[in-house]
C-alpha cells in the first residue's frame, strides 16, 4: 500500500551539489516542495538533507553521464533490505539496465507500487515495452503524452505533470528593461550557431542600442568546439565591441538569469533535456520574457499562455530566415521596454509551472496509487 508514512523511495541521480542538470534540479525541487506529510527516501548527502520528513541514502555525486558503477550503486539501493519494500518513484530515461531491474522487481514484488517520471523523452518510443510493467508513467508535456499513447501505452497509465519552479515576488518591468541583456542558455550545435549568427544584426537596431547578447553553452564534445569557433570568428567584431559575450559552463546560472532582460531559445529540439527546460521556466518566474522557436513540446509554454490570456513573449517558426529571426528579437525587446512580458510570464508560471502545482500533482498521484492498493 502506498501511503505517506511508507516512505516513497525516489530513484535519481544523487541530490547533492552541484545541481547542474535539469533532471536533478527538478527532483530536488519536488523533494523540497512536497507536503511534509509525505516521507521521502532519496539518494544524496545525509549531512545536507533537503527536508525534515525524509531519509537520505549516502551516495557520491554523479556527472552528466553517470558511469555503470554509479548506476549500479543506485540500483543496489533499490534492493537493499531496508528499502526493498518501499514504493518506487524512478526519475530517468528508460534504458536496458535499469528497466531490466524494474521488470525483475515487478515479477518478484508484483504489489510494490512503481512509477516513473521521464526526465527526457528523447527516443522514448524505442522503450515502450520497458514502461509497460509500471503502475504509472509521468511525462512532462502533452506532446510526450501523445507520443506514448500513439506508441501503445495505455492512456490511463500516462500522467502529464509539468515541471515546476519556485515563484518569486513581482519584478518591476522597468528594472528588467534596464539590464539590456539578451540571453541564450542552451545547447550549441550547427543549427543553433547558424541562428545566432543570423540574429546578431538585430543588435544594430535602434531598439537594441546598448544591449548585449550573452551566449551561455556548456561544452559538450568536438562539435561544440567547432561551433564555438564559428561563433568566435563570425561575431569577432561584436565580441570585441562588447556587443556579444560567449560563455562556457556557468557556475551561477541564477545570477546570470537575474541579469537578463529577455531569453532566447534558438535550438529546434530539447534532445536529452527536460521537455520544458527549467532554465526557461526559471527565467519566466523572474519576469523575463521569451523569444523561442515554435516547436513541440516547448510551444506548450505559449499554448498554455494563450489559453489563459497570458503571452510571455514571441514565438517564431522553426523555418524562420534571418530577417524573421531579427524581427522576432526586436519585437521581443519592444515587449520588454513596454513592460508586457514580465507580469504575464510570472502569472503563467504561478498558474501552470509552479513547484507548488507540481508537488500537488505528485502528491495526488501517490494518494491515488495508495487507494488502488487498498
Amino acid at each position: 500500500m502506498l501511503a505517506p508514512t511508507d516512505g516513497v523511495l525516489l530513484v535519481s541521480k544523487p541530490l547533492r551539489t552541484p545541481f547542474s542538470d535539469g533532471s536533478t534540479v527538478l527532483v530536488r525541487t519536488l523533494v523540497e516542495s512536497l507536503d511534509p506529510a509525505h516521507f521521502l527516501v532519496y539518494f544524496g548527502d545525509p549531512d545536507r538533507p533537503l527536508r525534515e520528513a525524509g531519509l537520505v541514502i549516502e551516495s557520491p555525486p554523479m556527472g552528466h553521464s553517470p558511469s555503470l558503477l554509479a548506476k549500479v550503486r543506485v540500483l543496489l539501493g533499490i534492493v537493499h533490505p531496508g528499502h526493498r519494500k518501499r514504493p518506487l518513484h524512478l526519475f530517468f530515461t528508460p534504458n536496458r539496465i535499469t528497466s531490466t531491474v524494474v521488470a525483475l522487481l515487478r515479477r518478484l514484488q508484483p504489489r510494490r507500487p512503481m512509477v516513473q517520471s521521464l526526465m527526457s523523452a528523447h527516443g522514448v518510443e524505442q522503450h515502450v515495452d520497458l514502461l509497460r510493467p509500471l503502475d504509472a508513467v509521468i511525462v512532462l508535456s502533452e506532446h510526450t503524452k501523445a507520443r506514448l499513447q500513439a506508441a501503445g501505452i495505455e492512456p490511463a497509465k500516462i500522467r502529464r505533470i509539468y515541471p515546476g519552479v519556485a515563484c518569486v515576488s513581482a519584478v518591476e518591468p522597468t528594472e528588467i528593461a534596464e539590464r539590456r541583456r539578451l540571453l541564450y542558455a542552451g545547447d550549441l550545435d550547427a543549427a543553433v550557431a547558424d541562428r545566432l549568427l543570423a540574429l546578431a544584426p538585430a543588435l544594430d537596431a535602434p531598439e537594441l542600442a546598448g544591449w548585449t547578447l550573452t551566449i551561455a553553452c556548456r561544452p559538450k564534445g568536438e562539435d561544440d568546439k567547432n561551433q564555438r569557433r564559428r561563433l568566435r570568428e563570425g561575431l569577432a567584431e561584436r565580441i570585441d565591441a562588447a556587443q556579444v559575450e560567449l560563455l562556457g559552463e556557468v557556475a551561477d546560472m541564477p545570477a546570470l538569469m537575474a541579469s537578463a532582460s529577455l531569453q532566447l531559445f534558438v535550438a529546434d529540439h530539447v534532445r536529452r533535456k527536460v521537455d520544458l527546460p527549467l532554465v526557461i521556466l526559471e527565467g519566466l518566474a523572474q519576469g523575463i520574457g521569451l523569444v523561442s522557436l515554435d516547436f513541440a513540446p516547448l510551444c506548450e509554454i505559449f499554448d498554455r499562455g494563450e489559453e489563459r490570456g497570458l503571452m510571455p513573449g514571441v514565438r517564431v517558426a522553426v523555418t524562420a530566415d534571418a530577417d524573421a529571426l531579427c524581427a522576432a528579437v526586436i519585437q521581443g525587446v519592444r515587449g520588454v521596454t513596454e513592460g508586457r512580458w514580465a507580469p504575464a510570464a510570472q502569472e503563467l508560471v504561478r498558474r501552470e509551472f509552479s513547484s507548488e502545482a507540481m508537488a500537488a500533482s505528485y502528491a495526488a498521484l501517490y494518494s491515488e496509487l495508495a487507494a488502488d492498493e487498498l
